[in-house]
């Protein structure tokens, strides 16, 4: 008989919003060898300004995940939530760098230089913005998902999306050339239509 002790998550009405421990352990264990691959491609993306050496930051994102100081809400597929938590974790690190001023050693220019680097950064109005598009993306992403199913390729453009690739990084992300790819494309956007008559933008 089957063990019936334990519902399923779909039809647990007490259910938490958030996958547990077990549940991210198990999600990391089943990241295939290309969820890994294109895991480390986006890594790559977002090195830029910090101090994490590669495979530094997939490794920061997935302790955070597995020891809960993030947590990932069930609705959201597990790949595009470690991104994120990527894209999140380089994010703070470069804010912090950014910040910090040479206290010995540092001559009169390079703590100028310090500071104009500091002041070149977005002000507040457009990190709101910013904010903004990266929720609304987020919040669209998380919606079409809902009608892709098992299309790997559809999921992967959106993660790609979610990730600022266009162009070439996004071809090698999913491995195909350009004819696919605008394939792959037209059929996001039928759905979208579909799905989003007034209009979305990505």
């Amino acid at each position: 008989m089957d063990d019936v002790s334990v519902p399923p998550p779909e039809v647990s009405a007490s259910a938490p919003e958030h996958l547990t421990y077990d549940e991210v352990a198990s999600a990391l264990d089943g990241l295939t060898p290309l969820d890994l691959v294109r895991l480390d491609a986006i890594e790559r993306r977002y090195l830029g300004g910090t101090d994490f050496a590669e495979g530094d930051l997939l490794q920061e994102a997935m302790c955070s995940a597995l020891f809960e100081e993030k947590r990932c809400p069930r609705i959201t597929r597990f790949m595009a939530f470690l991104v994120q938590s990527m894209r999140n974790i380089a994010g703070h690190r470069r804010d912090r760098l950014m910040q910090q001023v040479p206290i010995e050693g540092a001559t009169t220019d390079e703590r100028k230089s310090k500071f104009e680097l500091m002041d070149s950064g977005p002000n507040p109005e457009d990190a709101a913005i910013r904010a903004e598009q990266d929720r609304r993306a987020a919040e669209v992403c998380a919606a079409l998902n809902v009608h892709y199913g098992a299309d790997e390729e559809m999921s992967m453009v959106l993660l790609g999306w979610e990730s600022d690739m266009r162009g070439e990084a996004l071809r090698d992300l999913l491995g195909v050339d350009q004819a696919r790819l605008d394939y792959v494309v037209k059929k996001i956007r039928r759905i979208a239509r579909r799905e989003y008559p007034k209009g979305w933008r990505l």
